[in-house]
């Protein structure tokens, strides 16, 4: 009797130990696994915080140049300022077409056919209503990257 206990316990330890083996073995993969994950989603957010300011960079370019004929106050661009507007828009596109979801490339194109049809098609259009369209596009990036969810907006009086 004894030796069937003796036996039984060995049986018993053996299995432990190689169920211990087992468990490290398969924590260790998952380990390595998360950590992959981890790296590289890490890695996509940054691209998309690197890329997303970089598209905010060529914005803020882009209306820099285009303010004063949104505003009426100048006629519209020269050929040179149209052809640094076609380059920047293009990367623009680029850039965003890397990474981004299809609301903030909806978000673009609503931005930059605005853009478009004043500067090539003489439509007029407000001031208010190109800051809407960038607040929209800067909005969409933000939810996507998640900083934060709600809105930002512009609450000065011009």
């Amino acid at each position: 009797m004894d030796n069937q206990r003796h036996s039984h316990q060995q049986e018993l330890e053996e299995l432990r130990s190689n169920l211990r083996a087992k468990n490290n073995e398969q924590l260790v993969s998952i380990r390595k696994d998360y950590e992959i994950f981890k790296e590289t989603h890490l890695r996509e957010h940054n691209d998309k915080l690197l890329i997303y300011r970089a598209c905010l960079d060529i914005v803020a370019s882009l209306l820099a140049k285009i303010e004063l004929t949104a505003l009426g106050k100048r006629a519209g661009l020269t050929a040179e300022e149209q052809e640094a507007f076609e380059t920047e828009r293009l990367r623009l596109f680029a850039y965003l077409a890397m990474l981004a979801p299809q609301e903030v490339m909806d978000a673009n194109d609503n931005l930059i056919d605005m853009l478009l049809a004043l500067i090539y098609d003489g439509k007029g259009t407000t001031w208010k209503s190109i800051r809407e369209a960038a607040l929209k596009l800067t909005n969409s990036m933000r939810a996507d990257i998640g900083i934060n969810k709600k809105a930002v907006s512009y609450n000065g009086v011009r």
